[in-house]
C-alpha cells in the first residue's frame, strides 16, 4: 500500500508538470528515480502481454509487465490533470513569471543530483550532449501558434508527437502542443471534459507511446552513457526554452513585481528539489 501511494503521488507530480509548456513529465520521472522503470513497464505492454490477458493468465501477465506500477502512476496523473488544470491555467495567465521561475529552479537544481548528475564527462557524454543541442535548436526555431478549430486528425497527430516529447526528459508534451497551436484547445477541453477532442488526443498519445518507447528502451540498453549526456543537455537547455515567447526570443520580467514574482518561484523550485532529496526514502520504490 505504501508503495502504491508513493507511485500515485509521483504520478500526480508528473501530471501537473505536463500541463506546463516547457517541463517534461519524463524529467520529473527521472528526478523521482522512476524513469527507467517507467520505460521498461510501458515497453512490456505488447502482444505477449495482450495474449496472456486474453488467454486467461491475467494475474501472471499483469505482474510480469509491472502493470500495477503503470496503473497507479496513470491514476495519479489523471487526478492531478483533472483537478489542477484550472489552477495551472490561472497561474499561467496571472503569474507566468512565478510558474516559469519555479520550474526553472526545479530543472536547474536537479542537474546537481543523481540520476542526472554525471559520474564522468567523457566522449560518449558529450556526443549525447551535442545531439540534444540539435533537438533544442529545432525547438527554438519554431514560433508558437494557436488554433481554436482544427481537425481530429491534426489533434491525433499532436498527441502522437507530444507523447514522444513526454518520454524524453527536457522537452514537454505541452510545449509541443503549444508549437502545434493546440495547447489552449487541449486545456479548455480538459476543463470542459470534451470527450471528442480528448479521445482523439489520447489515441494519438497511445499509438506514439507504444511505438517510441521501444526506441528509448533500446537506447538505454545499448547507449546508456550517450543517453545520460542527451538527457542532461535536454534538461539544461530546456530552462531558457521555458521563457521562449517567439522564434529565438525570450520573455523576462520588465517590472519590479515581476522580478519579485520570478525570484519567489525560483527559490520555491530549488527548495522543492531539496525537499525531494531529503524525502528520498519516501519516494524510493519498494
Amino acid at each position: 500500500m505504501k508503495s502504491n501511494l508513493s507511485i500515485f503521488f509521483k504520478g500526480m507530480i508528473m501530471g501537473v508538470t505536463e500541463l506546463i509548456p516547457g517541463v517534461s513529465g519524463g524529467t520529473i520521472a527521472l528526478i523521482l528515480g522512476i524513469y527507467e522503470r517507467l520505460i521498461r513497464a510501458i515497453s512490456n505492454i505488447n502482444f505477449t502481454f495482450l495474449k496472456g490477458i486474453l488467454s486467461g493468465s491475467f494475474k501472471q501477465s499483469w505482474s510480469q509487465s509491472d502493470t500495477n506500477f503503470l496503473l497507479f502512476l496513470v491514476l495519479g496523473m489523471i487526478v492531478s490533470v483533472l483537478s489542477l488544470s484550472s489552477v495551472i491555467v490561472f497561474f499561467f495567465h496571472n503569474f507566468p513569471f512565478f510558474l516559469k521561475a519555479f520550474f526553472s529552479g526545479i530543472l536547474f537544481t536537479s542537474l546537481f543530483y543523481k540520476p542526472l548528475k554525471p559520474e564522468k564527462l567523457d566522449k560518449k557524454f558529450f556526443l549525447g550532449f551535442l545531439l540534444a543541442c540539435l533537438v533544442i535548436t529545432l525547438a527554438w526555431s519554431f514560433p508558437p501558434n494557436e488554433f481554436r478549430e482544427v481537425s481530429l486528425i491534426y489533434i491525433f497527430f499532436g498527441g502522437f508527437v507530444a507523447v514522444c516529447a513526454f518520454i524524453l526528459p527536457g522537452i514537454s508534451g505541452s510545449f509541443i502542443l503549444l508549437l502545434l497551436g493546440i495547447y489552449e484547445l487541449v486545456i479548455i477541453s480538459i476543463k470542459d471534459f470534451n470527450l471528442i477532442v480528448l479521445s482523439s488526443l489520447f489515441a494519438g498519445c497511445l499509438v506514439g507511446l507504444l511505438l517510441f518507447i521501444r526506441v528509448v528502451k533500446k537506447a538505454y540498453e545499448d547507449y546508456p552513457d550517450h543517453l545520460l549526456g542527451f538527457f542532461y543537455s535536454l534538461v539544461l537547455l530546456s530552462i531558457p526554452l521555458l521563457w521562449k515567447s517567439d522564434e529565438w526570443k525570450i520573455s523576462l520580467p520588465d517590472y519590479q513585481l515581476g522580478y519579485i514574482e520570478a525570484f519567489s518561484g525560483l527559490i520555491l523550485g530549488v527548495f522543492f528539489i531539496f525537499l525531494l532529496q531529503k524525502l528520498s526514502s519516501t519516494f524510493r520504490d519498494i
